[in-house]
């Protein structure tokens, strides 16, 4: 089975590391030069609950320098998925190659479809934590499930086979009958807990320790309850309250949106939060907690973004410029 993993971050670097430890042919795409490199050069390195590994692999930048594969897993963030997903075109078989995708968010499937065609996409979500501290570096901290499933409901030859691929590669996998469901249950989790982790710095247990982020994680999830209600999703979890308070009670990992906020690097916000916003238009639903995390997030990503990679700020002249311009 060929593979190639599209994002060779801390997730796509826990997949990818884990199926070639298992014996699959595994290559990876990604935008960044140093995570090739190193890659390439001194081999992927997973470290964490599964003990420290070098693993040889191979990467690009560009997904047309690898022969055709089987499956890609889409593995970027949601900013990129539009990208990925030209990836996946130039690389995926022509006869019968198909995507995954192990995404947070909404709107990533529809996005892969447009490209690839509905056919070919297969819908997915993880409940492993991994960060990336160095590129080409993925650090297991949590192990989770992992959902599959044909986006009709279907138990396909696929489907059986990629379920047997994770399995061997010593993931906790469940076929889900209705992956969309699964989806949107992350999508409430990560929508009550990424962003406030974010924007405030507090690691996933520390919101349940804090009353003020508590009482606003419940103004969040009260208007992204609504509006899953009124678009009319069945969750898969049938107490997402409970699951939201499970996990900020007893897991200190750092979500990927502080990750990426800390880094400097762009948020999902608009995947989560915003899509609330975006949804909650539509339907006639209010969000304004959900409206005001969306916009803070984006405000503190763009200072962070301009500390750590722009130019230094001269607020001194700053302050000139706007007592001559009153």
């Amino acid at each position: 089975m060929k593979i190639c993993i599209i994002g060779a971050g801390a997730m796509g670097g826990l997949y990818g590391g884990r199926l070639i430890m298992a014996g699959q042919e595994v290559s990876f795409v990604d935008s960044r030069q140093d995570v090739v490199d190193n890659i390439n050069q001194n081999g992927l390195h997973v470290t964490g609950i599964d003990g420290e590994h070098r693993i040889p692999g191979r990467a690009s930048i560009d997904a047309a320098d690898f022969e055709p594969v089987d499956i890609a897993f889409i593995q970027t963030d949601t900013n990129n998925t539009g990208n990925a997903a030209l990836h996946a075109q130039k690389v995926l078989s022509a006869d019968n190659g198909w995507a995954i995708t192990f995404q947070n968010g909404i709107g990533n499937v529809e996005t892969l479809q447009d490209v690839l065609g509905p056919a070919r996409v297969v819908g997915g979500i993880s409940y492993h934590s991994a960060a990336s501290q160095a590129p080409g570096h993925s650090n297991h901290t949590n192990a989770g499930r992992t959902f599959i499933g044909e986006l009709n409901g279907a138990t396909t030859g696929r489907i059986r086979q990629l379920d047997e691929l994770l399995t061997g590669a010593g993931f906790n996998v469940t076929i889900a009958k209705d992956i969309e469901s699964v989806i949107w249950s992350k999508f409430v989790l990560n929508c009550a807990v990424n962003p406030i982790s974010a924007i405030t710095g507090l690691r996933t247990g520390e919101i349940g320790t804090s009353e003020s982020a508590r009482v606003f994680q419940q103004g969040i999830l009260d208007e992204v309850l609504e509006v899953v209600r009124a678009r009319g999703i069945s969750l898969g979890d049938m107490d997402p309250r409970a699951t939201v308070e499970g996990f900020t009670g007893r897991l200190f990992n750092r979500p990927s949106m502080l990750q990426h906020m800390d880094a400097g690097l762009a948020t999902e916000i608009d995947s989560l939060n915003g899509a609330v916003v975006r949804e909650g238009q539509a339907l006639g639903v209010d969000t304004p907690f959900n409206e005001a995390l969306t916009l803070l997030v984006k405000a503190r990503n763009a200072h962070v973004i301009q500390a750590l990679h722009g130019p230094a700020i001269d607020y001194e002249a700053l302050e000139a410029s706007a007592r001559n311009n009153p």
